[in-house]
């Protein structure tokens, strides 16, 4: 067994974000995490106490009443038709109305109760009706500031503003639902530039159009339409029909075939038997025309989903340094990174994108941490899928560089990572290879009479049993074909997922790609790495192999070039942080590495981990 090491300088800071200006008061220490819940204390002092719009109580009624009046409508339909009382059928619309009123008022109470301020210190807000809750964030904490509107929120003018300090699992976030649209700009604005006195943000405030306007601006990158087409590129495309049609197999499963049943008389469809045999003799068209219609169908849902989510699509830096993502159709999303949390980017292409020349740009930022790596990815998206070359023109725009880091030249890993990569592969093909002999053999044992009870309850099932009688015809041999396919896919992945490593040193950047299924290469400020994090298995120690990751406050918090050699590893965790991993370097000047633990690096001697 062995464990990381993780080397971190002594007094190294988590966040190596600076202060807060001098012109700005800090806030007094306290202990704790930044953001604190607790019972409001008596002696707050009077301040700039502000309340959520009333208005937000009437968007919430009427998002409840959206979906539950056609419930009711459907429940009273369905109630008028099968029950044996008619009055029932009245029951649902007077229970959805009283719900609603009373929803309505615990909306009210939590309005009333529900106030917030924003001091030169800190924001703050006071909320609950039983249990009473006081919750307090330092202003020089706040990293990021969300404001989304939903239609049912934009219809009233409203928006919502979530403050966070990027803390993982966003535990420390400050939600006010809802506020004006004006008070939410002013509060966006005010959050996020450091330098100006915050004012007071009106509860009835009416900002016109040119005071909420920026001024000095720089327009990053705007929506084609025609980047729309990438929205398909995804291997959710098939999966979307697939999963729709699964549903519908789900649903006639549980009605135990009746649905396709009554389906069939309804519409005079031919039996099941019948369109078996029909679809049996017609396999080579109806196979590629399922599948046709299962890729359209996904075409058309993603294609509708990146337009709902990127409609409007604006990225833009503003006069204090600070970039600002809007976009959204039904729900507009507005997010803010200041310019000095913006420590680099990630240019992320899944294999399907990457195979048609796309990728879209992903900020590597503090504030922008969510529960899950998943999430913290997604929210840090800052743009759509769009052609690689506009992909990385964006990245150095966003990094203000003339020269991309991501088009630095990347070193190559040692061959003993493509050996590890194809080991892997071969005990994926030997599985296969196993899996395929055990089909073949239970297909020889199969009986007739075996094969019947599989087509009842396929039929009971599938509408359409089609999948036993094809395994029934498929002759015992053909089952090679299915090791062959385990085996030329595996070494495949294996060479594309060798080909995909690389690391590299910028003047101001670290770059690291790796990635078969979803490539992703990253550019990380050499300034914002707080440790190195060297790992390695007892395979990698035979083959002079490590995990040499950079440690982070920022984005995922780690990006690791993985299986690099030894040598050539800690020379490149050297080269971009020289202080950080010098004390606990042994420097050899012998010239000329081992190939495998890449000495060759261009630093002139091999470097190794100082003895314990």
């Amino acid at each position: 067994m062995s464990g990381p090491d993780e080397i971190r300088p002594e007094g190294a800071a988590q966040d190596p974000t600076p202060s807060v200006p001098a012109e700005l008061p800090t806030a007094p220490a306290e202990p704790g995490p930044a953001a604190q819940d607790h019972t409001a204390p008596e002696s707050e002092p009077a301040g700039d106490w502000q309340g959520l719009h009333p208005l937000s109580v009437w968007a919430g009624a009427v998002a409840a009443g959206f979906f539950m009046v056609p419930s009711a409508v459907i429940a009273t339909v369905a109630i008028a038709l099968f029950a044996p009382l008619p009055w029932w059928a009245l029951a649902p619309i007077p229970g959805t109305v009283a719900l609603l009123a009373f929803f309505t008022s615990i909306d009210l109470l939590r309005l009333r109760a529900t106030r917030f301020r924003v001091s030169a210190e800190r924001v703050e807000m006071r909320s609950g009706v039983i249990a009473k809750a006081y919750r307090s964030i330092p202003r020089e904490r706040v990293r990021s500031v969300d404001v989304n509107a939903p239609i049912y929120v934009r219809v009233f003018g409203l928006c919502s503003v979530t403050v966070g300090t990027g803390e993982q699992g966003g535990s420390d976030q400050l939600q006010l639902l809802y506020v004006t649209a004006e008070q939410g700009e002013r509060l966006r604005r005010e959050l996020l530039l450091r330098g100006v006195a915050p004012g007071a943000v009106a509860a009835g405030a009416d900002a016109s159009a040119e005071g909420t306007e920026e001024t000095g601006e720089v327009e990053l990158a705007r929506l084609n339409r025609a980047w729309f087409a990438y929205a398909p590129a995804t291997t959710a495309t098939l999966g979307i029909g697939v999963g729709f049609i699964a549903a519908v197999v789900g649903f006639n499963a549980q009605t135990g075939g009746w649905a396709w049943e009554w389906v069939s008389e309804q519409a005079n469809l031919p039996t099941t038997e019948e369109l078996a045999s029909m679809v049996m003799t017609r396999l080579l068209v109806v196979v590629p025309v399922a599948l046709l219609v299962l890729l359209l169908s996904g075409v058309v849902v993603l294609t509708a989903v990146a337009v709902e989510t990127w409609w409007n699509y604006r990225l833009t830096r503003e006069a204090d340094g600070s970039v600002r993502l809007r976009r959204g159709l039904l729900t507009s999303v507005s997010l803010s990174v200041e310019g000095r949390r913006l420590n680099g980017v990630t240019l992320y292409q899944p294999f399907v994108l990457r195979s048609v020349g796309g990728a879209d740009v992903r900020a590597v930022a503090t504030g922008l941490a969510a529960a899950d790596n998943e999430k913290t990815s997604a929210k840090s998206r800052l743009s759509p899928p769009m052609p690689t070359g506009r992909a990385r023109a964006l990245a150095a725009a966003l990094l203000q560089e003339d020269d991309s880091p991501l088009d630095a030249p990347l070193a190559r890993h040692p061959r003993a990572a493509l050996r590890r990569r194809f080991t892997r592969a071969g005990v994926v093909t030997l599985l296969g290879v196993a899996a395929s002999i055990a089909l073949a053999w239970l297909h020889t044992l199969a009986t007739q009479a075996w094969w019947d009870a599989v087509h009842r309850i396929e039929e009971e099932i599938i509408p359409v049993p089609l999948a036993s009688r094809a395994v029934e015809t498929t002759p015992s041999w053909g089952w090679a074909f299915l090791a062959v396919l385990v085996a030329v896919v595996a070494f495949w992945y294996a060479v594309g997922s060798y080909r995909g490593l690389g690391h590299g040193v910028h003047p101001r950047f670290l770059v690291v790609r790796s990635g078969m299924a979803a490539r992703d290469t990253v550019a990380l400020e050499r300034s914002a790495v707080i440790g190195w994090r060297i790992t390695r298995s007892p395979f990698q120690r035979r083959m002079a192999l490590a995990d040499v990751a950079a440690t982070t406050a920022a984005g995922q918090g780690m990006y690791a070039a993985k299986d690099v050699g030894l040598g050539q590893g800690l020379a490149w965790a050297d080269a971009a942080v020289p202080d950080l991993l010098a004390p606990f370097l042994v420097r050899e000047d012998a010239g000329g590495g081992d190939g495998n633990d890449g000495g060759d690096s261009g630093t002139g001697g091999r470097e190794t981990p100082a003895p314990v």
